[in-house]
């Protein structure tokens, strides 16, 4: 992917950023809950 792991994680963590964003979108649409649960 990229040599600098801080820039190829910050990339990855973006990537899930939007996908989640996406998954909210569609819940609200269809009146569904969408929980977060934090890492450990």
């Amino acid at each position: 992917m990229v040599k600098n792991r801080k820039l190829s994680r910050a990339i990855s963590d973006l990537g899930w950023r939007k996908f989640r964003t996406f998954l909210d979108g569609i819940a609200e649409k269809y009146g569904r809950d969408f929980r977060v649960i934090s890492r450990p």
